[in-house]
């Protein structure tokens, strides 16, 4: 049998169409992404730690901040009656001959710090304690809230309405730590106290 040459358009047409099929999958993946940014979280091409995933077209998390701004270290935890006896007993607080159980994270520094919400809120209530200073009060929701010891001045007002980050006050001293600068914070999730690091990872808008 001879042997057949292809025509010498052939090549060049197949080349033509091999082009133009790889731009049509281009641009269908980019009108894609343009319509939901959460396409390419759900094939995979970007899925790190460093941006919420979205599972649902249209859903966006509520990212919840942590309370301060500048750098801290955690003086001590909040008690877990699930957490093994190491980590129970860096939850406890001496204070004047006294072991009490940490109801929230004491967060403590060598330089003054911000104090910020973590959440939009309005304040509650604002007073004066004996032993943790000034607190503030702030509700997200009728079922959340938190509690902020240990102020040494407050920016905000019973009845303001706070936005995300928006700064309420000054780290300050408080009786059951040695350091200058503190902040204790407390979370209520329907009358519960609950450990600030578990809610600083939850979805508000998926609360009931």
């Amino acid at each position: 049998m001879k042997k057949r040459k292809l025509k010498g358009y052939v090549l060049p047409a197949l080349y033509v169409i091999i082009l133009m099929v790889v731009f049509g999958a281009v641009s269908l993946v980019s009108t894609l992404v343009k319509s939901n940014p959460s396409y390419l979280y759900s094939i995979g091409i970007l899925n790190n730690n460093t941006v919420p995933v979205v599972s649902e077209v249209g859903s966006t998390p509520t990212l919840i901040i942590k309370p301060y701004g500048g750098e801290v270290e955690i003086a001590s935890p909040f008690y877990d009656v699930n957490s093994s006896p190491e980590e129970q007993e860096k939850a406890l607080i001496y204070y004047q001959n006294t072991y009490m159980k940490n109801t929230g994270i004491l967060y403590t520094s060598d330089n003054s710090f911000d104090v910020v919400t973590v959440l939009d809120g309005k304040v509650l209530n604002i007073k004066k304690d004996d032993i943790l200073g000034t607190v503030v009060e702030i509700e997200y929701t009728p079922d959340l809230r938190g509690v902020y010891y240990s102020l040494s001045e407050v920016n905000v007002k019973v009845g303001d309405t706070l936005l995300q980050g928006e700064v309420i006050g000054k780290s300050g001293i408080n009786s059951i730590s040695s350091k200058n600068y503190n902040l204790l914070f407390e979370v209520y999730y329907k009358g519960s106290l609950i450990n600030p690091e578990d809610f600083y990872k939850w979805d508000i808008s998926k609360l009931n």
